[in-house]
């Protein structure tokens, strides 16, 4: 029996923006000006926080870490959630096959609630808008290089949104948002609650994923 081909199937990478696109309006979800988002953070850092920091010393940007940063530099990026549970995933239960969860890293964060001060629009990168910017859903769970590009490339587009809508990694009926840095993107942030106040919904949520909260050694 032969061995199957490796390079069968797709790379899981997702397609670069087509040349067409510039010339073609972006599907956008519109958000009214006090929409409720949720932030998980460490319990030390801000709630609003548009990344990767500057660095006083160059005053640039350094390179890009998580998903949809600017490849160029060129603006922040803010990562929200539309539920704490899609937030709590994309923070916590970002390795799949281990099956317990540190207390130490639990304790370390916090849910905020954020409200937008502004009407927003984002590019739609989930079903439908998917294909009609003509890319795939890798673009939510693939290598991060490309999404990089993406990032840039519709923050320059004539239809100026103001950031992403996309599908969660760890669990796609969740929805995320990058919300790119704008003059006039505003975000009002209300008080955290470290998760150390909230174990009970927090083992819940671990349970919904068949996680287990351990304790420091304790295996």
């Amino acid at each position: 029996m032969s061995l199957p081909d490796p390079e069968a199937g797709p790379s899981g990478t997702a397609p670069l923006p087509p040349e067409w696109l510039a010339a073609r309006a972006l599907p956008l979800v519109r958000f009214r000006r006090g929409t409720r988002f949720f932030r998980v953070h460490r319990v030390d850092h801000d709630a609003v926080f548009f990344g990767p920091a500057i660095d006083p010393e160059t005053g640039q940007r350094p390179r890009p870490t998580h998903r949809f940063d600017s490849l160029t530099g060129a603006f922040g990026v803010l990562y929200l959630s539309k539920h704490l549970e899609g937030a709590f995933a994309e923070t916590l239960l970002r390795n799949p096959q281990r099956r317990f969860v540190s207390e130490t890293n639990v304790v370390s964060r916090a849910v905020s609630e954020l409200t937008c001060d502004c009407d927003l629009k984002l590019v739609d990168l989930r079903s439908r808008g998917l294909s009609h910017v003509g890319t795939t859903n890798a673009i939510s769970t693939g290598p991060y290089t490309p999404c990089w590009t993406w990032s840039d490339y519709l923050w320059s587009h004539r239809d100026q949104p103001d950031g992403i809508a996309y599908a969660s990694r760890h669990n796609p009926r969740q929805i995320c948002y990058a919300i790119f840095e704008r003059p006039g993107t505003v975000f009002t942030a209300a008080a955290p609650t470290v998760f150390a106040q909230m174990m009970p919904m927090v083992k819940e949520l671990l349970r919904r994923y068949e996680k287990i909260l351990v304790k420091p050694h304790s295996r």
